[in-house]
């Protein structure tokens, strides 16, 4: 999971390349780099830490040029140190090489390349790449591009310069996505469009291509060397870009939640929905990774109760291990933020190859996921800086509960006036986001209290359990605190005996059909000793026995797990800030998750 950038054109590259790295900070922080081509050679600078450690050595240096590449990293080989970090310089110079992904057969090539008497510094799989590329040079860039990553196996998306082509980045894709733009009189190359917002135009690369970029344009070539055409398109504005200054991007976005909702509300594709289920779907399996699998999880429980369907969610890494029981009959919903995640690209490869129709919910058009699948909708959520899902899980729980409502219609399984219902109630979504933000200072007072705990449970019952999900892995993910989730009828097999003093139990309790229950739990774990946080419809609060009650707005509870997220996210971020921890970038994460 790491962002690589480049760039070729009449403008300083590295203030360029600089500020694309910010944009792709999110992918990995272990190290950044980069290497630009001064005119009198190739001049490397990287450094292990943040970004703003190489922004500091690069003022000392005072490095100069046109065309360069840079990186962020996010350890996979090697430690996190200065000889790890990329760029990487081939023997005397002559190459720099950035990769975004994984070699699998790398200690073969690293021993293939000692026996000709290449030394490796790294501990890194990437190095080998450029020792390759000047192995086989021969007078031919290209050409000793092409041979080296014939020799390579894995997934890999890689950066590109040398002294032989001054002014001239090369781009290569297999399974880590890039991107190249084009701006005016100058062209860029990237993880992500975020990274290079000069560029109004841009096209997604596709598995087995080369790029060679120069200033003037861009020739495509396959893994052959085979010339392909090259279309690109008009990119999309961001709607929701603009940030508080001074405020944490986890936070921003999740401020950004009720804009986010109304802007998905009023942008659902409904009737094209509606096709896709008109055609036969004997079998819906949901695919996701982290937060997206969770907001599976909730569409699965809606289907259940709405539409009285059964639903299947799977892990996609576990989808990968496992025997594929999906074929032509299988609608799959496969979810991503990014449209990067790799075991989801891989999962829905397999789904695909067993005869499924496939449907994405992404928010980012320019996607290998979006392109892989039969049909996409688009959350339109906007960017998502911070590594943790906050507004991109939210949407994407909408999006599927109002696939949900159309399903349940299309089939003749929910009433006329039931359906109304729900729809208004969709579209108060927003205004009750907005409410519960109104909250923000009391949930900060609350999660002050539980921030030395050993311990977090989060506890709920059928759609509250898939909340709670959610909410335990926020928390975990920002705070570093211990938190896992059960169901709230598991607690007394097992989970009870570690409930005591310094213990908290997170209630999801918005149905109010199960308050009996939800209270006994809240019983259970108090009389033990440990502290009970409820979240709560505002119209049971008062009744709930529990220490901190966190109340949203009353609404049925086929939609409360938006809500109760909102609660769980404020939490989860106030936490961790009182903790010292750095809530945009936590330790060992990265937002894109682009290798198995």
């Amino acid at each position: 999971m790491c962002g690589i950038v480049g760039y070729v054109g009449k403008r300083d590259a590295v203030s360029l390349l600089l500020s694309g790295l910010r944009s792709l900070e999110y992918r990995g922080y272990d190290s950044s780099g980069i290497a630009v081509h001064t005119g009198a050679g190739i001049s490397v600078v990287k450094r292990a830490g943040r970004l703003s450690v190489l922004e500091e050595a690069l003022h000392e240096r005072k490095v100069k040029g046109k065309c360069g590449i840079g990186h962020t990293r996010w350890a996979t080989h090697g430690v996190a140190t200065d000889i790890n970090a990329h760029p990487f310089l081939s023997r005397c110079g002559k190459f720099a090489v950035v990769h975004n992904g994984i070699l699998s057969n790398y200690l073969p090539l690293a021993a293939f390349l000692r026996e000709r008497g290449v030394s490796l510094v790294s501990d890194t799989d990437s190095e080998v790449i450029a020792h390759l590329i000047d192995y086989y040079y021969t007078g031919d860039v290209l050409g000793a591009i092409l041979r080296a990553i014939a020799d390579v196996k894995g997934s890999f998306s890689l950066g590109v310069i040398s002294v032989f082509e001054p002014n001239v980045v090369y781009g290569v894709r297999k399974d880590s996505p890039l991107i190249v733009g084009e701006g005016e009189g100058e062209y860029a190359l990237c993880s992500d469009i975020s990274g290079i917002s000069f560029c109004d135009k841009y096209f997604p690369m596709d598995n087995g291509q080369v790029a060679r970029i120069t200033e003037n344009g861009v020739t495509l070539y396959d893994f052959k060397g085979r010339k392909l055409p090259v279309s690109f398109v008009k990119r999309e504005s961001d709607i929701l870009d603009e940030r508080e200054l001074g405020t944490d991007d986890m936070l921003a976005e999740i401020r950004q939640i009720p804009t986010s909702l109304m802007i998905g509300h009023d942008s659902f594709p409904r009737e094209r929905v509606r096709e896709l289920f008109a055609e036969e779907v004997k079998d819906i399996l949901v695919l996701g990774c982290g937060s997206a699998y969770h907001a599976g999880l909730v569409f699965a429980e809606a289907m259940r109760e709405v539409a009285g369907e059964c639903v299947r969610t799977e892990i996609a890494s576990e989808f990968l291990t496992e025997r594929p029981c999906v074929g032509k009959d299988t609608l799959v919903i496969a979810i991503s933020q990014s449209g990067e995640t790799a075991d989801t690209l891989l999962a829905v490869g397999r789904a695909k190859e067993a005869g499924a129709k496939v449907l994405s919910l992404c928010n980012v058009r320019a996607s290998s996921l979006v392109r892989q699948s039969d049909c996409a909708l688009i959350t339109r959520c906007g960017r998502e800086m911070a590594v943790a899902a906050t507004k991109s899980y939210v949407a994407q729980v909408q999006a599927l509960l109002l696939i949900c409502l159309e399903y349940a219609d299309i089939k003749g399984k929910i009433a006329p006036s039931a359906l109304d219902d729900f729809r208004a109630e969709t579209a108060a979504l927003s205004d009750k986001a907005e409410e519960v933000l109104r909250s923000e200072s009391y949930i900060e007072k609350v999660a002050l209290a539980a921030k030395d705990a050993e311990a977090v449970f989060f506890l709920g019952r059928k759609g509250d359990y898939a909340a709670a999900r959610e909410g335990s892995l926020k928390l975990k993910e920002v705070s570093y605190l211990f938190s896992e989730a059960y169901p709230s009828g598991e607690l007394k097999h097992g989970t009870l005996a570690l409930m005591e003093h310094g213990v908290y139990g997170v209630i999801v309790a918005t149905d109010p059909a199960l308050f009996g229950k939800n209270a006994a739990t809240v019983s259970e774990i108090t009389c033990r000793g440990a502290s009970a946080i409820v979240i709560a419809p505002a119209s049971l609060a008062a009744e709930m026995p529990a220490g901190y009650v966190l109340c949203i707005p009353d609404a049925p509870p086929l939609f409360s797990p938006i809500l109760s997220a909102v609660v769980m996210q404020l939490f989860a971020y106030y936490v961790a800030k009182a903790r010292g921890c750095d809530v945009d970038r936590p330790r060992n994460l990265a937002k894109s998750v682009t290798v198995e």
